[in-house]
């Protein structure tokens, strides 16, 4: 497992952010609201005990690198600011609420990470938000059940799965895919709204769709559009 955190500091992005992170080694104390030293420049949709930690796994990174060939040298762990990089672990086989113990700390998986226009921004990709968001190569948040001290060469365990919601299951249905539309069945959102483990944030999303019957504009997250 490699671990890193980063401070908020004013970028050339136009706009401050803690998205670049510097790899640390020894270790840190995990609290509710995340690793010792890390920092959110928006707590409005970043942080708090719900997102505490970023997970993303190392495997997408070549994809990305062969997707993008003229900026292959950007793509290595922390680009997109995750705070905990590995291989082992992946859209496809982590699941809304799956449960780990990292060192002496507890920590249950709550949500994916739902991409921005921040992440084109830091990339200058075009499109890139759009793209980790159609392909769910976007990593998942974390939790924290219990605090306490954990490091990059502590051990990171499976422990105890609590529901069958895959994060690639839940965003292909939330979001769709390169190939496929999102689910419009109020039924399919009724069902992920009561999975167990899942943010609160994400249950409210999918109760509003229920209620409306459609589904709320991502430009916004996606594009920047009309953010100041």
């Amino acid at each position: 497992m490699r671990v890193f955190i980063g401070k908020v500091r004013e970028t050339d992005m136009g706009f401050p952010s803690a998205i670049f992170k510097s790899e640390v080694f020894g270790e840190l104390w995990l609290g509710e609201n995340g690793l010792e030293g890390d920092e959110q420049a928006s707590t409005r949709v970043h942080g708090g005990p719900e997102r505490a930690l970023l997970q993303y796994s190392s495997l997408h990174y070549d994809w990305f690198r062969k997707r993008y060939p003229e900026k292959e040298v950007l793509f290595s762990p922390a680009l997109f600011g995750e705070n905990l990089s590995d291989a082992r672990w992946h859209e496809k086989n982590v699941c809304i609420g799956d449960i780990f113990r990292w060192g002496d700390a507890v920590i249950q998986v709550s949500q994916p990470r739902s991409p921005c226009y921040k992440l084109t921004h830091r990339t200058g990709c075009d499109a890139m938000a759009l793209v980790m968001q159609q392909q769910a190569r976007c990593g998942w948040l974390y939790r924290v059940l219990q605090t306490g001290t954990v490091g990059a060469s502590m051990p990171f365990r499976f422990q105890e799965r609590v529901s069958s919601v895959t994060i690639h299951e839940i965003m292909s249905v939330m979001f769709g895919t390169e190939n496929a539309e999102p689910s419009m069945n109020p039924a399919d959102w009724q069902a992920l709204s009561e999975t167990e483990g899942l943010s609160e944030r994400w249950q409210n999303t999918l109760r509003k769709r229920v209620e409306s019957g459609q589904i709320e504009s991502w430009d916004a997250r996606l594009m920047g559009t009309g953010i100041l």
